[in-house]
Parts: C-alpha cells; sequence; structure tokens
C-alpha cells in the first residue's frame, strides 16, 4: 500500500510539477529608470542619478547600487542580499522614490519585477504591407496590452519601429515675419486641447451630462488652432509651420533577417514563476493575438522560445538517465547472475525519484537539468545493492537445506540494516553542506541536493521495507547461485594481491601514498573557473562599434553582419537590437548591436566541417566579421549575456573596474590596464568603456547680453530645448491611444551649428534676437556615459578568458597590472564579475570540505564508538578518492569549479560508504570469534562483490553525463567525471588501503560494533 501511495502520489507530482532549464542564478534587484529627454550624461548624472542615489543609500539588505547615466536616461540598480523578498524591495525603493529632489516634470519609474534570466519568449511583428511606425503603433497599443494580461508575465518590451508623434514644424522666417515666439506657439498649442465638464441638467424627466469637446483629433485640428492676431486677422499654426505625422528621434534598431526595421517583442517573466507555466499563457495568447485580434495582414512571428531549450535539456537528461539505468541494470545482472534480482534492486530507481517529486512539489521546488540530470541511481540504489546482495548470498547458501524463507531473510537484512542505515547517512551527510553555499552557486546547486537527499531517504525507506518483502515473494522456491567465472576469476586474483598486501603493509601504505603524492602535483595544472557555461543552444553576439558613432552609420553596418550571421547552414534565425528600446530598460547607445543568433540542433547533418561544434562556428564567424575594423564583437548566449549584465554593471561576466572621480583620470588608468592584460595569453576581447569623446555642442548662455534685452536663462533654454530637441506640449487622443504632440523647429534649421545660432529669440518688448547674440556656441567633448557604482564613479575594462583556466589567467593578469599601473591617491581598483564569485565560491569550499568531513566523522563515531575505526576509513577514502579525480580533471582539460568540487563531497559520500560495508563485515566475523587477519581476509573476499557492485553501479549511473556533450550537459560532466574517475581509483586502490590500514591499527579487546 506504501508503494501505491508512493507510486501515484509520485506521477501526479511529476505531471503538475514545472520543469525549467536552468534556475534563476540573478539575485533580487529594484531597477529605477528614469527619461529626461534631450538632457546630456553630466546633467542626467548631476539632477537625476545623484539624487536618487543619496535617497537610496542604507536601504535595508542592499548589496551594491550601480547606475547609468547616459543622454537623456537614467539607469539605477539595487541589488539585494539572496534572502530578500522582491517585493519588500520594491516597497522599500519605491517609498524613498518620492523624498528624492527631481528637476520639473521628470518622473522615475520602477522597471517590472522580472529576473535578468527571465527572457523567455521573442516575437517580430510581420506584415507584408504595414510600415515600421503602423506595427509598432500595433505593438504599443494593442499586442504589448494583450501579453501583460496573460499571468506571469512581467513585461512585453517592445524594440524596434517608430514611435508615432504629431509634429509642428515651425519655419523661423515665418514666425519672425508674425512677430510671434515659441514659447507662445507652445502656450497656444496646449491651451487649446482640452475637454471640459459642465455637469448636468435635468429635462423632461431625464438628466443630461455637459461636455465641452476641444480635444484635437487630426492636423487639420492642430493647424487650426489659433496662436495669434495681426490687424484682426488670426494667426493659426499652419500659419508658422507644418504640421505632419512623423515619428519621435530614433533610439534604437531592430533588424530581423532580411528585413532591416521589423519590431520585435520580447516577453519577461515575472520573478519566481515558472518558465513551462508562463510559456502555455503566452503561445495560448499568441493564437489569440493571430486568429481574433489582429489585422488579417498583420501576424506574430515567435523566433525564440525558452520551451525550446527546456525540450533540449530534458532530451539530453533523459538519454543520460536511461543510459545510467541500462548500465547498472547490466552491472547486477553481471554480478548476480540473476535477472530477479536485478529487477528488484532496479525496482528502487522509479521508486525512489517518485519519492523525491512527492517531497519537492509539496515544497513547491521546480525541477531543473542539474537536479534531475545529476542524480547517479548508483548511488540511490547503493544501499538496496547491499541488501539484496546479502539476501541472496544466504539463501543461496542454504540451497538444498529446510529453512525459514522470512526467518533467514530477516537475519540477512538485519546484517546490514545498521550499515546501510549509517552508510546513506554518511552520503546524505556529503550533501547537506552544500546548503552552506550562497550566491548563484547555491541557487545552481541547491535543487540538486535536495532532489537526491529525498530520493537517497526514499530509496532507504525502500530498501528497509520494500525490498525483503519483495524478496521472500519472489525467492519462495529458493535461490541458486549460478556460477559466474568472471567473477569467480576476479575473486582469485584479488585474494592472491591482498595476501601480499597484507603481508607487506608498509610497503603497500608507501606505494599509496607516492601514488597520491604524485596526484596532487598535477594540482597547480588543472586551475580553476567558477562555472561551466551553460550551453543555450543559441548564440549571442555583441558588436562593440566606436563610441560616438552615428545612428544612420551605424544602421548600415549592422545589417552587413547579420547577412555573414545568416550565410552559415547551422543558424536557423538571426535578430539585431542596435541602440536601446524607447522604454529605457537597455541603457546603451549607437555604438553598441546585440544580434540573436539560433542554432540548429547539434544533431543535425549541417554540423559539418570547419564548424562542427559551437566553438568551431564562433572561431569561423571571428574570421569573416574581422572584416570590420574597429568593432570589437564578443560572444556569449542570450539568458549568460542578461544574468552577466545583471552581476557586473556592464556587458561581460568578466570586468576590471577602476573606481575614483575624475573621468580623465580613470579613462587613462583604463587604457594603460589594458595594454598591460593584452600582453597576457588567454586575454581577448579586451574592451575600455569609454565614457568621453562624446562630441557636443555647448550653447552657453551670457548673462550679461540677455540682461540688456530682458530675456532670462529659461526663455533661451526654452528655444533650445523646443526648437531643437523638441518639446511634447500636449497628446492628442485617438480611441485607447495617446500620441505626444511635438513643436520642433523645421530639420533644415537645426541641422548645424550655424543653423542652430541662428535661432530667434524672442524679447519682452517684440524684438526677436538670435541665439548667436546671446550666448558662446562652441564644440566641445562631454561623456557619453558615466558609470556608478556604490556611490562612485568607475570605469571598466571588460574582458573574456580564451584557452586558459580563469584562476591561473587573473592571476598573471593582475600580476602584470600591478606591476605596469600605479593608482593615484583616492583611486582603487576591483576584479568583479565571474571572477569575484569564482572567489567567493572558492572560500565556501575552504568551510563547507571540512564540514563534511566532520559530518562524515561524527557519523563514523556513532557507528563504531570509538575514533580507531573512522580514522583509518577517513584516511583510506583521502589517500584513494581524488586520485582518479584529478587525474580525469587533468586528461579532460576541465578545470576544477563549483560543480567538480561538489562531486569531490559526493564521492566522499560514496567512498566512506564502501569502506563502511568492510569494516563492518570485519567487526562482525571479529565478534563472531575470527582473528584479526582471518577477519579482515575473509571480509574482504566476501564484501567484494557488494563493494564491487555498489562502486560500479554509481560510477555507471553517471557516465553517460560524464560523457554526454549535448545541450544541458556542461553543468551535469564536470560534477559526473568527478565521481567516474574517482570511483575507479577507489576501487583498485581502495581494495588494498583500507584492509591494510584496518590491520594496522586493530587490536584485541576493540570495541566492535556493526
Amino acid at each position: 500500500m506504501l508503494t501505491a501511495f508512493i507510486t501515484v502520489g509520485g506521477i501526479l507530482s511529476f505531471q503538475r510539477m514545472p520543469v525549467d532549464a536552468y534556475p534563476d542564478l540573478a539575485p533580487p534587484q529594484v531597477e529605477i529608470i528614469t527619461q529626461w529627454p534631450d538632457h546630456a550624461a553630466e546633467e542626467v548624472e548631476r539632477l537625476v542619478t545623484l539624487p536618487l542615489e543619496l535617497q537610496m543609500n542604507g536601504v535595508p539588505h542592499m548589496a551594491v547600487m550601480r547606475s547609468v547615466s547616459l543622454y537623456g536616461l537614467s539607469d539605477v540598480k539595487l541589488t539585494f542580499e539572496e534572502s530578500t523578498d522582491s517585493y519588500f524591495a520594491r516597497q522599500i525603493v519605491f517609498e524613498r522614490l518620492a523624498q528624492a529632489t527631481l528637476p520639473t516634470g521628470v518622473t522615475p519609474s520602477l522597471a517590472p519585477l522580472f529576473s535578468p534570466s527571465g527572457l523567455v519568449y521573442r516575437y517580430v511583428l510581420e506584415s507584408p504591407d504595414r510600415s515600421p511606425q503602423e506595427l509598432k503603433t500595433i505593438e504599443d497599443w494593442v499586442v504589448e496590452r494583450a501579453y501583460r494580461s496573460v499571468r506571469g508575465v512581467a513585461d512585453d518590451s517592445g524594440f524596434g519601429g517608430t514611435v508615432m508623434q504629431y509634429q509642428v514644424l515651425l519655419d523661423p522666417a515665418r514666425i519672425y515675419g508674425y512677430h510671434l515666439t515659441i514659447p507662445q506657439v507652445i502656450s497656444a498649442l496646449s491651451a487649446n486641447n482640452a475637454n471640459a465638464g459642465g455637469g448636468f441638467y435635468s429635462q423632461g424627466g431625464q438628466f443630461y451630462y455637459v461636455r465641452g469637446i476641444g480635444l484635437v483629433r487630426n492636423t487639420d485640428d492642430i493647424g487650426s488652432i489659433v496662436v495669434g492676431a495681426n490687424k484682426g486677422v488670426p494667426i493659426r499654426v499652419r500659419d508658422v509651420g507644418d504640421v505632419t505625422i512623423g515619428h519621435a528621434p530614433r533610439l534604437g534598431e531592430f533588424g530581423y533577417q532580411k528585413n532591416d526595421d521589423a519590431v520585435e517583442g520580447v516577453i519577461l517573466m515575472l520573478r519566481g514563476e515558472q518558465t513551462q507555466n508562463v510559456l502555455k499563457g503566452v503561445e495560448a495568447k499568441t493564437q489569440e493575438l493571430n486568429h481574433h485580434v489582429l489585422p488579417t495582414d498583420v501576424k506574430i512571428h515567435p523566433y525564440y522560445d525558452r520551451s525550446e531549450l527546456v525540450d533540449l535539456t530534458t532530451d539530453t537528461v533523459e538519454a543520460n538517465l536511461l543510459r545510467g539505468m541500462v548500465l547498472v541494470l547490466v552491472v547486477l545482472i553481471f554480478f548476480l547472475v540473476s535477472f530477479r534480482a536485478a529487477v528488484i534492486v532496479a525496482l528502487t530507481i522509479p521508486l525512489s525519484l517518485l519519492f523525491a517529486f512527492i517531497v519537492l512539489h509539496a515544497h513547491d521546488v521546480a525541477a531543473n537539468l542539474l537536479s534531475i540530470g545529476a542524480i547517479d541511481f548508483g548511488i540511490v540504489i547503493d544501499g538496496t545493492v547491499v541488501m539484496i546482495e546479502n539476501i541472496y548470498r544466504e539463501l543461496a547458501l542454504r540451497e538444498g537445506q529446510q529453512y525459514n524463507l522470512n526467518e533467514v531473510i530477516l537475519a540477512a537484512a538485519k546484517d546490514v540494516d545498521r550499515p546501510i542505515f549509517y552508510s546513506v547517512a554518511v552520503i546524505l551527510a556529503g550533501y547537506l553542506p552544500i546548503y552552506a553555499l550562497t550566491g548563484p552557486s547555491g541557487k545552481l546547486f541547491h535543487p540538486m541536493a535536495e532532489t537526491m537527499s529525498f530520493a537517497l531517504v526514499g530509496a532507504l525507506i525502500l530498501t528497509l521495507t520494500l525490498i525483503p518483502v519483495l524478496a521472500s515473494y519472489w525467492f519462495r522456491k529458493g535461490v541458486r547461485e549460478k556460477p559466474n567465472r568472471s567473477y569467480e576469476w576476479m575473486k582469485r586474483k584479488y585474494a592472491s594481491q591482498l595476501d601480499w598486501a597484507l603481508d607487506r603493509p608498509k610497503t603497500t601504505m608507501l606505494i599509496a601514498t607516492l601514488i597520491f603524492g604524485a596526484t596532487l602535483l598535477l594540482v597547480p595544472f588543472i586551475g580553476g573557473e567558477f562555472m561551466p557555461h551553460l550551453d543555450e543552444g543559441a548564440l549571442w553576439v555583441r558588436a562593440t562599434m566606436p563610441y560616438t558613432i552615428s545612428f544612420e552609420e551605424a544602421s548600415q553596418i549592422a545589417p552587413q553582419i547579420r547577412d555573414i550571421l545568416m550565410s552559415y547552414p547551422q543558424v536557423t534565425v538571426v535578430g539585431s537590437e542596435l541602440g536601446r528600446p524607447d522604454d529605457g530598460t537597455d541603457p546603451t547607445g549607437f555604438f553598441n548591436c546585440e544580434f540573436y543568433v539560433g542554432l540548429k540542433a547539434y544533431k543535425d547533418k549541417s554540423w559539418t566541417g570547419d564548424a562542427s561544434n559551437k566553438k568551431q562556428l564562433i572561431e569561423s564567424i571571428n574570421k569573416k566579421l574581422t572584416a570590420f575594423p574597429g568593432i570589437i564583437f564578443n560572444y556569449t548566449q542570450p539568458a549568460e549575456d542578461a544574468v552577466d549584465e545583471a552581476l557586473t554593471g556592464l556587458k561581460s561576466s568578466l570586468a576590471v573596474k577602476i573606481y575614483g572621480e575624475d573621468l580623465n583620470v580613470l579613462q587613462d588608468k583604463a587604457i594603460q590596464i589594458k595594454n598591460a592584460l593584452a600582453s597576457v595569453p588567454g586575454f581577448t576581447e579586451l574592451t575600455v568603456v569609454r565614457e568621453l569623446g562624446q562630441p557636443s555642442l555647448l550653447v552657453d548662455v551670457d548673462r550679461e547680453k540677455i540682461a540688456r534685452y530682458g530675456i532670462n536663462v529659461a526663455d533661451v533654454e526654452a528655444v533650445i530645448s523646443a526648437a531643437v530637441g523638441g518639446q511634447a506640449v500636449t497628446q492628442v487622443i485617438q480611441g485607447e491611444k495617446l500620441f505626444d504632440l511635438v513643436v520642433r523647429m523645421q530639420p533644415q534649421f537645426r541641422s548645424s551649428a550655424h543653423d542652430i545660432g541662428n535661432l530667434l529669440v524672442g524679447t519682452p518688448d517684440g524684438q526677436q534676437i538670435p541665439l548667436g547674440q546671446l550666448a558662446n556656441i562652441t564644440q566641445g567633448n562631454g561623456a557619453s556615459f558615466i558609470y556608478r557604482e556604490n556611490n562612485s564613479r568607475y570605469i571598466g575594462v571588460q574582458y573574456s578568458i580564451e584557452g586558459r583556466d580563469l584562476e591561473r589567467a587573473v592571476g598573471d593578469g593582475q600580476a602584470a597590472v600591478h606591476k605596469a599601473v600605479s593608482l593615484p591617491q583616492g583611486y582603487t581598483m576591483s576584479w568583479g564579475g565571474e571572477y569575484s564569485q569564482f572567489l567567493e565560491a572558492k572560500s565556501q569550499m575552504y568551510f563547507i570540505g571540512p564540514l563534511a568531513v566532520v559530518l562524515i566523522f561524527m557519523i563514523l563515531f556513532a557507528l563504531y564508538g570509538n575514533f580507531k575505526f573512522p580514522v583509518t576509513i577517513a584516511l583510506g577514502v583521502i589517500m584513494t578518492e581524488p586520485v582518479g579525480a584529478l587525474v580525469a580533471l587533468k586528461l579532460t582539460h576541465t578545470p576544477f569549479s563549483v560543480s567538480s568540487a561538489l562531486g569531490l563531497m559526493a564521492l566522499l559520500g560514496v567512498s566512506v560508504e564502501t569502506a563502511v560495508i568492510l569494516v563492518s563485515y570485519i567487526n562482525k566475523l571479529r565478534q563472531e570469534g575470527m582473528g584479526i587477519r582471518a577477519a579482515t581476509r575473509e571480509a574482504s573476499l566476501l564484501r567484494l562483490r557488494p563493494i564491487m557492485m555498489t562502486a560500479l553501479v554509481a560510477c555507471l549511473g553517471l557516465l553517460p553525463a560524464a560523457l554526454s556533450t549535448g545541450i544541458g550537459s556542461d553543468t551535469q560532466r564536470p560534477f559526473a567525471i568527478v565521481i567516474v574517475a574517482g570511483l575507479i581509483s577507489r576501487l583498485f586502490i581502495g581494495f588494498f588501503v583500507n584492509p591494510v590500514l584496518y590491520e594496522m591499527v586493530a587490536r584485541e579487546g576493540d570495541v566492535l560494533q556493526v
């Protein structure tokens, strides 16, 4: 009944439990976006960013505050501690926003509550006839509203197309001829676009609302607005300028395949939601929009769907698990030569998994690639193997005799129940310290530890209850052990070698010590990294162009790069994002162009020749893109890129940051650091995030001159902002849509410094004075961007590491920078991003490793009641376990990472288990009266089969994951490599080291517990 309950409950839990490719690694964040159109980076920093930072200082549980100020936009990001509730963080920030003193009309807003890795769906609006502006209007007012109504969607961010505006393009000659000023035109437009409410009146038993309709509806209404009079003749807007439908200045452009100006939508998932659940709603909404809402010629075409990645990773995990289960079954049949016994053990695998699913679902934990894929069925069923092997052996010994089946099974189970219980406890102790991990590594591995721990507990319960019951049903007719010549040959060979080792304990230990010492010499050559990069089956290519490049020039380059990317047969789709979206959620400029490159499945026939894998494809693409001089290309993946930016504040996973006040000094030092790193092997894609050099036209108002004419500074700035930049004076309402009504000068009157100097400023007495006579107009250089972190300006040097491990490469880089660069007083430097995460994880491992050893030692002390046997077990494991693991890491060129470190801890538990099986049985034989040498030899031979079985099933259970190269295998592979190789060395060396160590410390009169 218990088994039936677990089966039904586990299946239901698995069906309802959400599955994602990878867990969300980004910490809680709150992003404050403030748009202040037409203002330079310096003004934005001084008048918007700094007041906001001032108010945000001291926010509870805040870990770091970063900001970037650029033309027309301030973006402040507050990163919080992992344990902080996202809604609490947003509430605190929202309360403080009201206290910030900002310029009139500037209103900050909070970005939607989504995680950087929450980008789950991309689509493009397609139509054979409509212009990008029409598609952008549909996207803004129809499609985005629809997707935002889907449960779990935080936002739909549009990109591309032009934002429609009603524009009044003024002619300065006509304004001068009518003796008008620009402020008069602005005032007239804002005063002639409103509806009025006049209450109500009663008539004929009914009451009527009174409404004054004064809203403008179209360009004719706008052109008819009166702005003044000349000898009784009204002067209308159309008399002083042209009224047209135009678009706002472009901040970015989206290209898709061969279409250079397309419209994209990006669905962002609400933080804490599950990908599968959200995507079901999004895909249903797409069908509804395409078939029932949008015009028949407009269709939504999705080109990126996270569910595809989920399916690919799920396929990889399922394939590895299936291969692992088959290998485990083969091992069981080989050693026991009994299909029934093998099936009994194999039944534990799905049942223990179903038990884990029940507990995980009850705790609302989502399954992901690592939490399911890193389960080693061999480790899970180790206790079951020991139980069934002992029952099988005891029954086989009684072949042809009269015996009570249940009594024999009960006695055999009692022989091993205590070692099995403590062995599982030891393995769990190897996983429990994982919960001490914090940051991204903790988020990545906590679900794995939970899944494995619950599966082990489920397997233990089944081993102590179900397995003896099944044995009593399936072995009713007794057991006849079939001869296994291969195993008997191995047993004879082992017996002779064991005798040699027991007779020469010092020589045996010397050989083991030399092997262990030689292996440790490999450590400096293995290197280290934070985490293997998770393959998403797609590319994210970033092109960094000169920082002062214009939109017109950049928009000519992006299609050329897109054509090169599309020329590869492995590529399915290419989309390019030039600049930034209109909502300000990605603070960047025209110099930045990012390309989404969809890839075919790696098993597709197109992966041949010089680009047979992803790495070779990147190398081939990079060779072709060198045809664009002055452009730096960087290659990552869609979700990885977003998480990297969230963790570093820059568009790179690795960066050196120089902090200080003076941007000129910061930039000089950044260039020196870049030059120093360029000479260090392994450093590639070096980029200084240049903040200076933006050409600017400076209009410096001369207060003496404007005083002579009675003009205020505000009057001059009104002309600059309205005539040149364009000023939204009101809005035109069309149904549910709102469009800005903007006043600007006609293009030919604002296209150069000379034209701007000829703009006219009205005086109180009706004169029109050229702007050039009231201000000094000069050209200069300003800041393109101003980056800040924790109240200090900084400049970053972005880089990537290629061909070397992260730890050694950065170590060499730090030495080169220390030698070549000296920082002035008040300036500091930090090596951030993935490297700082690596150092944090490394320091945590220094705590977690000893903690695991202490926990296991305490369990062993509880098992044996003394320190002698736990010490021998620990010493034997330490001398044998790392040998294979370190050799395998070196041979496979796999750097030591968090994944491989956790593999070592899991291996620690399994290795101790094999030793416990041996030591407990030696103690049992000694309790029955055997001498130390005889008991040691006899136990080693009798426990050879269960030890080999437990080690081999644990090893082979993860062998497919260790050899896998499919999407989703990256994080599993180091974990699996360490366990597989470590168990192999443990088998070959531990078979001799543990018996020798036991005999060396054993004495008559020992406290013997099993």
